[in-house]
């Protein structure tokens, strides 16, 4: 579940998801209604993604922001995942993902401005009765 949020002066989303990865796959999601009026479907490019953090809240930042360089930088639209996260020791977290995606056709696409990054702004990830939770704000 996807709910957008009004915030002064940046975007916002909160998700819920059974599982961690899909937490992680609706703040994709998230980010793409945000940036695209109508985000693009499909698509046969792929990308590699590993990343890692000392805590959930990091990763999710870390996420979101190497998706936002997906498509502001390199041009390319992940419109689907494939997603791995590990704990890797008592102090990080990592993840893999493959990424399959479009090209960024700003015209197409309904392009609706650009981000600046995720924000650690109220972010909390948590887990309450086996429903992983996050409220993300972006800095647009």
């Amino acid at each position: 579940m996807i709910r957008m949020l009004d915030h002064t002066a940046d975007v916002g989303f909160e998700l819920e998801a059974p599982t961690l990865e899909a937490l992680f796959d609706e703040a994709q999601q998230a980010l793409l209604m945000t940036i695209f009026e109508e985000p693009p479907k499909g698509g046969e490019g792929e990308r590699f993604v590993r990343l890692s953090g000392p805590d959930r809240e990091t990763l999710l930042v870390r996420w979101i922001n190497e998706l936002v360089f997906f498509v502001q930088e390199e041009r390319f639209v992940p419109v689907g995942a494939e997603l791995q996260i590990r704990e890797d020791s008592e102090v990080a977290l990592s993840l893999e993902a493959r990424l399959v995606g479009v090209p960024l056709d700003v015209e197409a696409h309904s392009w609706q401005g650009e981000i600046k990054s995720a924000t650690f702004h109220r972010l909390d990830v948590t887990n309450e009765s086996g429903c992983w939770q996050a409220q993300v704000i972006l800095d647009v």
